[in-house]
């Protein structure tokens, strides 16, 4: 064998080696940062971190703001703006699990996770929970419920009361007048929905509070 054919074959195998790496890296992801650790050092980097809903907020320019808290009890914002909530093609719940890949920001005073793409993303959907397993010791618990809406009532000043019913359980759902006065998604009686809020007691009944519009949505027409 001469030496140009020599030369070839090592570019090529250089050349090989070179896309096998590129290709390993592109299939390696940021290692799980927990919230906890986040801190001005990280403003810049790109960091991945998983945690639950706890909190969102739906622009009127279709952003959606999410919280997330992980197992060390810490919060963190994530800005998914339109353009990237567009491309990812599946709603983010409340109590949905969220791993965000993004850029750590530093906005209003706080830290911010943002994604760049519908790929930062990976989305974990949380099953709601059966009526008849709430109690008393889940108040001032975030949960998630589905179930028939076999009554509604205006009451006070414009808020409405909910009557959900799965199997022979019911549930009242409180929503505040602003909410009702902003915009809630069209449903009727017979509809099942699914509700994600906070249970709270009142007159010593359980009850769901609502905590924006997008927290109902139908599942099932009648």
């Amino acid at each position: 064998m001469d030496e140009k054919t020599m030369t070839k074959l090592s570019l090529l195998c250089s050349l090989t080696g070179l896309a096998a790496i590129y290709a390993a890296a592109m299939q390696v992801r940021p290692t799980m940062t927990p919230i906890a650790s986040l801190d001005n050092q990280f403003v810049g980097l790109k960091v991945a971190v998983s945690g639950q809903v706890v909190d969102s907020y739906e622009h009127p320019d279709g952003h959606l703001f999410l919280k997330l808290r992980d197992d060390s009890g810490s919060v963190v914002s994530v800005p998914v703006f339109a353009r990237v909530r567009a491309e990812l093609g599946e709603p983010i719940e409340f109590l949905d699990v969220v791993q965000v890949t993004g850029e750590v920001k530093f906005y209003k005073g706080e830290l911010e996770v943002i994604p760049e793409r519908a790929g930062d993303l990976r989305v974990v959907h949380t099953a709601p929970i059966k009526l008849s397993s709430l109690s008393r010791e889940r108040v001032d618990i975030p949960v998630k419920v589905q179930a028939t809406i076999v009554e509604r009532e205006i009451v006070g000043s414009g808020s409405m009361i909910l009557t959900l019913q799965e199997d022979s359980s019911q549930l009242l759902v409180f929503v505040p007048a602003w909410i009702v006065e902003n915009g809630l998604p069209e449903f009727h009686i017979g509809n099942v929905v699914r509700v994600d809020g906070w249970l709270q007691l009142f007159n010593g009944e359980l009850e769901l509070k609502l905590a924006a519009p997008s927290h109902l949505r139908v599942v099932e027409a009648a």
